[in-house]
């Protein structure tokens, strides 16, 4: 077990993520509102630059590896504080990894102008001082996606398993990026759908505290990956009051 500054993570939940991170319906989920924002924001500023491209808390890698591959990115670099998640990416010229607290005021090596960050703030005790590092990393007129698990009166042991400190509000999340200098360009709640089933978490997780996710038939998961594809679509028109996940693209301008 490692502890870090986002808490007591047995290893083999890193060999379980490591398991899912392609084809799961979660991974999936995110990877389309994030390749849906990307997308935006390259072709609404003509975009003709070299990506340069960061994941900050990018766990076992397959999520940022995802997003390098699907866009022409430069180089890429996936940064975790976790050494045991950093083991398990695989590297090439390309694509490297870097060991980061982060926690603590930091540089990047090199000046990116695309930033994910995903599921990682709610783990920090500071989330608004790491909101301004970034700010402060990200070249102008750079894009920044986040994603957070939403409302926090859905907090409960899982979460806390997890090392999150905090839900959010897409009120909130909003009011913190401003602060922190960036501009809004799209917010939305997501898993919309799920919403109703949440608080079935919410209660076993009162007797049994996992911190794996949940096995779903072949099925189910592409049903869950379909009804996903169908959010992220519906979402530029359609804004959900609620969802078990906010995600926010925002730029430096």
């Amino acid at each position: 077990m490692v502890e870090n500054a986002l808490g007591s993570i047995p290893d083999y939940h890193f060999d379980s993520l490591k398991q899912i991170e392609t084809g799961y319906w979660w991974y999936e989920g995110r990877l389309l509102w994030t390749k849906r924002f990307i997308t935006r924001w390259l072709e609404a500023n003509a975009f003709t630059e070299a990506i340069y491209y960061v994941d900050l808390g990018c766990g076992t890698g397959g999520f940022g590896t995802a997003i390098h591959s699907s866009f022409p990115t430069k180089c890429s670099l996936l940064v975790d504080n976790n050494p045991e998640a950093l083991k398990r990416i695989s590297t090439h010229a390309k694509i490297q990894t870097l060991a980061m607290d982060l926690e603590a005021p930091f540089q990047l090596p090199v000046k990116p102008n695309l930033i994910t960050c995903m599921d990682v703030i709610e783990h920090l005790k500071d989330d608004q001082k790491f909101l301004k590092e970034i700010y402060s990393c990200l070249k102008p007129g750079g894009l920044l996606v986040l994603s957070v698990p939403a409302h926090q009166f859905l907090y409960s042991a899982w979460d806390k398993s997890l090392g999150h400190h905090r839900r959010y509000s897409k009120r909130d999340l909003i009011q913190k990026l401003e602060s922190a200098g960036f501009k809004i360009t799209s917010a939305s709640y997501g898993w919309s759908f799920l919403f109703p089933a949440a608080p079935y978490r919410f209660l076993s997780s009162k007797t049994q505290e996992k911190l794996e996710y949940p096995k779903v038939s072949a099925r189910l998961n592409k049903a869950l990956i379909f009804a996903a594809q169908c959010e992220s679509k519906l979402a530029s028109w359609l804004p959900f009051p609620f969802g078990t996940s906010v995600f926010i693209a925002a730029t430096k301008e």
